[in-house]
């Protein structure tokens, strides 16, 4: 399949956006479908997440969330391994609703297809930040918008692929009834494998849109969701509202917080420092933490990595000096975390990073 390397833009460090470590996550179960399909291709999982960076095979823990740098970096080695061009489309049908937490367990409750769209669209960030999702009706059609904003064109190509794979399979299943989408818009360039679309989708593609669209009757939007229970869903609905609402509560202090241990990192910033610099307690911190199923330690080091990747690949700054900047006191130490974490050392990221030019849209035919 065409490759490209993605133009990250990491979600800490970057001048233009510097945004919460909560506000930019996805829930870690998707790696799961990832590496089962993997397998289910003959593809070595383990060789694919390492060189992601990420550990083989805990990496993720129950009910964790991951970056979306994370997860790109794991979709950009798939893209390198595996040789089936449509891998995110079929993902897509792999993964059930179930997967999506609360929000998929509410939508097996909707009354009808039209009711499970707007719930999608109110609570996708729940399971996945920087996509949006939205529903309009105009009279006998009704058109559902699928626009991933995650700043890595890769990443966006993945996520909708897999929205599209995920739709297609579901609806019919939901409503007993073969619902397909009259027409479907596609806001990025035809790849090579466009007939793979086509196959899927089963109705005209038209590619470099204005915007990935997929056009339905409304007539069959409105049909019963076999599963439907409508006391069960409003207590689902009411539990997926109160995850959204603690969420929001949450984002200020994630953000402060990382901002406190991203501007300390050349001092290695100790958890009793930010908790000082936030005001409250050490053990205040800590549970709430906890109850994000994060440590402190993985936070740290996690911002440590995201920031050497982007000194490493948007600066030129020396890897002595690097290791200074994240709170290293030998540049061997540096040098050694780097390369456990990632497969290379840090000047063989740099090295790799040269070799691929930065784009600016998803054309996968490139």
């Amino acid at each position: 399949m065409g490759y490209f390397r993605p133009n990250y833009v990491i979600v800490y460090f970057s001048k233009e956006r510097k945004e919460s470590w909560m506000s930019k996550t996805v829930i870690g179960v998707y790696l799961h479908y990832i590496d089962g399909y993997l397998q289910e291709l003959g593809v070595d999982s383990r060789l694919v997440f390492s060189k992601a960076g990420l550990a083989y095979p805990n990496y993720v823990k129950p009910g964790q969330r991951i970056t979306l740098l994370e997860l790109a970096q794991v979709i950009e080695q798939v893209s390198a391994f595996v040789t089936i061009p449509d891998f995110f489309l079929q993902l897509g049908k792999r993964i059930p609703l179930m997967a999506h937490g609360n929000v998929g367990m509410a939508m097996f409750a909707c009354k009808d297809i039209q009711t499970l769209l707007k719930l999608a669209e109110k609570f996708v960030p729940l399971a996945f930040s920087s996509l949006h999702l939205s529903l309009k009706n105009e009279g006998s059609k009704t058109i559902f918008s699928i626009d991933a904003q995650t700043d890595f064109p890769l990443l966006d190509v993945a996520v909708t692929e897999a929205i599209l794979g995920t739709i297609i399979v579901n609806l019919p299943r939901l409503s007993s009834a073969d619902i397909k989408p009259l027409r479907v818009n596609v806001g990025y360039q035809k790849p090579q494998y466009y007939l793979a679309y086509e196959a899927l989708l089963q109705c005209p593609v038209t590619f470099s849109a204005s915007s990935t669209e997929l056009l339905f009757s409304t007539q069959q939007v409105l049909l019963p969701i076999q599963t439907a229970d409508a006391l069960g869903g409003t207590l689902l609905v009411e539990q997926c509202q109160e995850e959204l609402n603690q969420a929001k509560r949450g984002l200020s202090f994630a953000l402060r917080m990382t901002e406190i241990v991203s501007d300390n990192l050349s001092d290695s910033p100790s958890i009793t420092f930010v908790a000082t610099k936030l005001q409250m307690s050490e053990r205040s911190l800590r549970r709430r933490l906890a109850e994000e199923n994060v440590s402190f330690r993985d936070l740290v080091k996690k911002i440590r990595h995201e920031k050497a990747v982007y000194l490493l690949e948007k600066t030129d700054t020396r890897i002595d000096k690097i290791a200074q900047e994240l709170g290293y006191k030998e540049t061997a130490s540096f040098r050694r975390a780097f390369k456990e974490q990632v497969g290379l050392s840090p000047r063989a990221w740099r090295s790799n990073s040269a070799l691929y030019l930065p784009v600016s849209a998803a054309p996968l035919n490139q």
